[in-house]
């Protein structure tokens, strides 16, 4: 059997106007991010709502081009793929 190959995960963040800046940290590596949602105190006194997320992941992009999208995630799975290689990508 040839040698095996993990699974890589990457999220690309496209800023809006409507973006939650506030919501989303950074990690200073490029590979976390943290989000942070408010409670929402309309559950009462008692509210177990979880409201802190960490991801820790291959790569951020944030605010990249689609070319560079394609360079970090997709060139080495497309390639595969067409030498007969299991790929996906997820969007």
């Amino acid at each position: 059997m040839g040698s095996k190959k993990k699974v890589h995960a990457f999220v690309r963040i496209k800023p809006t106007d409507d973006f939650a800046h506030e919501m989303i940290k950074y990690g200073d590596d490029n590979k976390s991010i943290d989000i942070h949602l408010k409670k929402d105190t309309r559950r009462g006194v008692v509210n177990n709502q979880q409201t802190d997320w960490s991801f820790k992941l291959d790569g951020v992009l944030h605010d990249a081009s689609q070319d560079l999208v394609y360079e970090t995630v997709a060139k080495d799975v497309v390639s595969q793929a067409l030498d007969g290689y299991n790929g996906n990508l997820a969007n």
